[in-house]
């Protein structure tokens, strides 16, 4: 078994004794925490686990915990972290796949096919704590056909747009809602718009991020520090 599966597993496992029924088959929450992103973005997977997640299995975890939904499908999983470097938090699946974010911005996916591989957002997470900002450089490097790296730069705005109080599964925020319109510097780019939830903490409790023009946009819920 490499030293990456053998940390999934481990991160499975920890999720996995923290239910509050560990016999329940299909309900437990290793098999909750745990799906494959690839058969989530295709809508063939298994039932979405917000049909079977509950507030008791949240409380339970000992490891943080995010729902992430797939805009497209409308397909929910969840994923806990198994390595952090630098103050970037990886998320993964028990396939491998995931996600990687700092300060609850979106930097990276794995396992996706059409990947967002890095993200330089150094103004934007100095903006998020702010408030605001303009013309603000986000430089992506993105997966394209045939194993091609592609570097894409935008100028973005943050602004605030509103307010509103979440609610994961009884547990409530109180959150004001962030929004970041990005254009591209050059000719031929697709302009998108993300938003963030930051909770009374700082803490980005919501987002609605694009990751790619192929894979769309993730909405992504912290539910469990």
């Amino acid at each position: 078994m490499s030293i990456w599966k053998g940390a999934c597993l481990a991160a499975a496992l920890a999720l996995a004794g923290c239910s509050s029924e560990p016999d329940r088959g299909d309900d437990s929450a290793l098999t909750v925490a745990f799906r494959t992103i690839a058969q989530r973005i295709s809508g063939t997977g298994p039932v979405d686990v917000r049909e079977t997640l509950t507030a008791e299995q949240i409380a339970a975890s000992r490891a943080s915990l995010i729902l992430v939904v797939v805009e497209r499908t409308d397909r929910g999983l969840t994923l806990a972290p198994v390595a952090a470097n630098r103050g970037t938090v990886q998320w993964t699946d028990a396939e491998g796949g995931g996600l990687l974010t700092r300060d609850g911005i979106l930097v990276g996916t794995r396992g996706f096919g059409f990947d967002l591989l890095t993200v330089d957002a150094a103004p934007l997470r100095r903006a998020l704590a702010s408030g605001s900002g303009t013309d603000l450089l986000r430089i992506e490097r993105v997966l394209g056909g045939e194993g091609v790296v592609l570097r894409e730069d935008y100028l973005c705005d943050l602004t605030p747009v509103g307010s509103e109080v979440l609610d994961f599964y009884g547990t409530r925020y109180a959150t004001r809602i962030l929004e970041e319109r990005c254009v591209p510097v050059e000719p031929g780019g697709a302009e998108f718009v993300n938003r963030y939830w930051l909770d009374q903490e700082g803490v980005v409790r919501r987002s609605k991020q694009r990751v790619t023009p192929e894979i769309g946009f993730l909405r992504i819920d912290r539910l469990a520090d």
